[in-house]
């Protein structure tokens, strides 16, 4: 009983959390971002990571991020607010011996910082350097075939403990059928939610994203992150649907395979155990996983100068 309520009380919490922190991108008033530099030491460190809420009126004292536009580039700065004229407000790191130019106002303002956590922009290069994601690699392999070794060796000890053999003996009749492989379903899920990250943090740090085929469609008509989190909605509807139908499928198959002798042409040239509805979906996962993977490519030197 303690359990579920517990349960229950960490589930409120977080729901309360993410309501209060919902993302600009989405609706929300609350924006991300890594700081870098050393304009705002000792306050916020370089490679820190801030939350940053939309909670006007701003006054002297506060930290805010503002977008400060120089032509067509424009760069967000995370200072603080030192004094205020009639144009707008005088806006200084704590570490700069200069303010920044201008009056920016209001309106040029993103938002307060209200938090700001040290050393995750630096972890962030560090698992982008290839080494250590090769590396990473390799130790979660090992870790994970350690840990089947492990269970192998419990069962064969319980069974021998039990006076059974350590494997178990099946008749000859008896061929366990191989289960379906939804790999390709899990890894499409996995670039969607990739590639929609990745997007909203270009958009969060005001580099306009590349888009591939539906989402630059999209750019043309909606706000870069309106549009992403269409076609995110868009592509997991996709993915899960091929799932389904795939799953419906399969279960059919297995009503009415006791029943159904003759074999179909697509059986025949697939095999009888397989699937004609899983690999027509696993065709269009891996062709979403590769346009995912340029996607992402195409997207490597803006990611590199806003995570750096």
């Amino acid at each position: 009983m303690l359990n579920i309520r517990l349960k229950i009380l960490v589930i409120a919490v977080l729901v309360i959390i993410f309501v209060a922190f919902w993302p600009a991108q989405l609706g929300g008033d609350t924006q991300f971002l890594i700081v870098q530099g050393n304009s705002m030491l000792p306050t916020i460190l370089p490679g820190s990571f801030v939350v940053i809420k939309d909670s006007p009126p701003y006054q002297i004292g506060d930290i805010v991020a503002w977008v400060q536009r120089e032509g067509t580039a424009q760069k967000t700065i995370v200072h603080r607010i030192i004094g205020e004229e009639e144009r707008g407000f005088i806006i200084q790191g704590d570490n700069n011996p200069k303010k920044d130019p201008g009056f920016p106002t209001e309106e040029d303002i993103i938002g307060r910082v209200v938090f700001a956590t040290p050393y995750v922009g630096e972890m962030l290069a560090l698992f982008r350097n290839p080494v250590v994601l090769g590396v990473s690699a390799v130790i979660l392999v090992l870790v994970q075939s350690a840990q089947k070794k492990r269970r192998n060796k419990k069962e064969r000890l319980r069974r021998i403990r039990l006076g059974l053999p350590e494997k178990p003996i099946q008749p000859d009749t008896e061929i366990k059928p191989k289960k379906p492989d939804y790999t390709l379903f899990f890894a499409a899920l996995a670039f969607n939610v990739i590639t929609y990250v990745a997007v909203q943090l270009l958009v969060a740090s005001n580099v306009m994203p590349k888009g591939d085929i539906v989402t630059g469609f999209l750019y043309s008509i909606y706000t870069a992150s309106f549009a992403s989190t269409i076609s995110f909605g868009l592509y997991f509807v996709f993915i899960i649907g091929l799932y389904f139908l795939a799953k419906s499928y399969e279960a059919k198959s297995y009503k009415t395979k006791m029943i159904r002798k003759k074999k179909s042409s697509l059986a025949l040239l697939l095999g009888k155990e397989q699937n004609p509805m899983l690999a027509l979906a696993s065709l269009f996962w891996i062709l979403f996983v590769m346009m995912s993977i340029f996607h992402l490519v195409s997207m490597v030197d803006d990611l590199t100068k806003v995570i750096t």
